[in-house]
C-alpha cells in the first residue's frame, strides 16, 4: 500500500475525529451536554449525530474501497461492508433529525425555517435514495439478476458521483449549521470571537479538511485497483 495513501487516510481520520471531538466539547462545555428532554440537550444530539453519520461514517464508507484494496477481498464482501457503514450513517442521521424535529415541537418553533435545514433535509433525502438504488443495483441485482453486469457497470459512475456530492453537501450543511448555532448561542458575544466560537469554527474546519482529503483520495487514479476482476464481476478500477 502506497505510503502517501496511508498518510492521507491517517490525516483524514485525525481530521474527522478532531471534528467530532470539538463538537462534543462544544456541546458539553458550553451548551449543556446531551439528553432527550425535548429541550436544548436534545437539540445537541442533532449536530453530533449528523456529523458522525453523514460526514465521518459516510466518508469512511467512500474510502472503504481504497482502504481494503491491499487485502484482496472479494468485491461482494467489500460491498456488504460499504452497505453496513451506510446503514449506520443513515441510522445516525435519522436520530439527528428526530432530535431536532422533537426539539422544535417542544419549544413551538417551525421546522425547516432556515436555508441550513432545507439543504440538510435535501441532502439526507438524496442519501436515502442513493442508499436504496445502491442496494438494488449492487446487492439485489447481483443475486437476482446475475447477468446484469453491464447495467450495474453503467450505473456505477452515477452512484460514485452522487456519493461524492452527498458528502460535500453534508459538509457544507454542517458548516452552515455551525454558523447558525454559534450565532444563536453567543448572540452579541459572537463578534468578540470567544473561545466557544473558536471551538465551533475549528470543528467546521476539521470536517472540511476530512472531506477535502476523502475527495482527493476518491479522485486520484493511482489509488484505484487496476483491471482486477473478482467475485463481484465488476472492474475494480471503476470506483
Amino acid at each position: 500500500m502506497n505510503s502517501t495513501f496511508v498518510i492521507l487516510v491517517g490525516l483524514a481520520e485525525l481530521a474527522g475525529l478532531a471534528g467530532m471531538g470539538l463538537t462534543i466539547t462544544w456541546m458539553i462545555k458550553y451548551l449543556g451536554g446531551f439528553g432527550w428532554d425535548g429541550f436544548a440537550k436534545q437539540f445537541n444530539v442533532h449536530p453530533l449525530m449528523m456529523t458522525v453519520g453523514m460526514i465521518f461514517i459516510n466518508g469512511n464508507a467512500l474510502m472503504l474501497y481504497r482502504v481494503t484494496l491491499s487485502l484482496n477481498l472479494p468485491r461482494i464482501i467489500v460491498k456488504f461492508c460499504h452497505l453496513g457503514l451506510q446503514l449506520l450513517a443513515a441510522g445516525c442521521g435519522s436520530i439527528g433529525l428526530a432530535a431536532v424535529f422533537g426539539f422544535h415541537k417542544t419549544i413551538g418553533t417551525a421546522n425547516l425555517y432556515s436555508f441550513h435545514s432545507w439543504v440538510g433535509l435535501a441532502t439526507f433525502i438524496m442519501f436515502g435514495i442513493q442508499l436504496l438504488f445502491g442496494f438494488l443495483f449492487f446487492i439485489l441485482f447481483f443475486f437476482l439478476l446475475p447477468r446484469s453486469e453491464n447495467l450495474r457497470g453503467r450505473f456505477l459512475p452515477i452512484h460514485v458521483f452522487f456519493g461524492k456530492m452527498i458528502l460535500i453537501l453534508a459538509t457544507i450543511t454542517t458548516c452552515m449549521g455551525i454558523q447558525e448555532k454559534a450565532m444563536f448561542a453567543m448572540a452579541d458575544k459572537y463578534k468578540d470571537i470567544p473561545v466557544q466560537a473558536l471551538i465551533a469554527h475549528a470543528a467546521g474546519i476539521s470536517f472540511t479538511i476530512f472531506t477535502f482529503i476523502v475527495m482527493y483520495i476518491m479522485s486520484n487514479d493511482s489509488y484505484k485497483a487496476q483491471s482486477r476482476r473478482d467475485g463481484y464481476h465488476l472492474q475494480a478500477n471503476s470506483t
